[in-house]
């Protein structure tokens, strides 16, 4: 899968991290107790070190210098810190410094499971052993943080030309409903994939995808497929609309419910 660092002063830590993600099918090629030893490993490493979970708080130099100073090395290293509760308020911070990612303390396997899988942008599934630098696809997320990171001043809001996207937000009837109006291309599939991660952040919600063709494009297709289950497994409510008898077919087979071919159709 990925080979990996692990950064952290308590050894308990550093050998539950091992433990849990070794079981994930990663390889863990070195391992830090503060962050000096981190900096001269990584250097010394860099070629075979694909991540780094690293600790916010560390005697000596600690995370947050750590991520300034393996940035200013290398500004595409991929960092994931860890964070008790009461160092979320710093989280934030290393996110602006170049961190990818977190996760908080205590950590469970599913939490690191989903983080690493992310931000190394392919299935943290150990059944699964092609890496992502030899599958395109799989690359797409990868891609996708790259280009929050093309501004040297940091992250800048603005609006999309209206037209130019393939799809249609509205709220109504209390749901919030997405319409897929033109084909997801290479193009445009980068767009959808923020729309889509932005409402991720809303729980318990009531999501309508009305297709008004069928989504071939692959990637495309996979994440309206995730944002579905995800959607799902936070206790929300997800449906999909679509006229075409195939498509129809196809995603009820794959959902099992809350497949129509109308949008009046639906009860909830």
């Amino acid at each position: 899968m990925a080979n990996l660092m692990i950064v952290d002063d308590s050894k308990i830590i550093r050998q539950r991290l091992r433990a849990i993600l070794e079981d994930l099918g990663h390889c863990i090629v070195s391992e830090a107790a503060n962050g000096k030893e981190a900096l001269e490993n990584y250097k010394r490493m860099e070629k075979e070190i694909d991540l780094i979970t690293l600790d916010i708080e560390m005697p000596g130099i600690n995370g947050m210098e750590v991520i300034r100073l393996l940035r200013e090395h290398n500004p595409s290293a991929a960092i994931v810190m860890i964070s008790s509760v009461e160092d979320r308020s710093n989280v934030l911070k290393a996110i602006r410094l170049g961190a990818k990612h977190y996760f908080v303390k205590p950590f469970t396997e599913t939490k690191i499971k989903e983080v690493i899988g992310r931000v190394l942008g392919f299935d943290t599934n150990p059944n699964r052993t092609e890496a992502l630098r030899e599958n395109p696809e799989a690359n797409f997320r990868v891609q996708t943080a790259r280009r929050m990171e093309d501004s040297a001043g940091g992250m800048l809001l603005k609006s999309e030309n209206l037209e130019s996207l393939p799809f249609e937000l509205f709220h109504m009837d209390e749901r919030t409903l997405l319409i897929i109006r033109s084909p997801i291309t290479d193009t445009n599939a980068y767009l959808l994939y923020r729309c889509l991660q932005g409402l991720l952040y809303f729980r318990k919600m009531k999501f309508v995808l009305e297709l008004w063709e069928p989504v071939r494009h692959r990637e495309g297709a996979r994440l309206l497929h995730e944002f579905i289950q995800d959607v799902r497994s936070r206790h929300g409510k997800a449906a999909v609309v679509t006229d075409d008898t195939r498509y129809y077919t196809e995603w009820l087979s794959d959902l099992g419910d809350d497949v129509y071919r109308a949008y009046k159709e639906i009860k909830w």
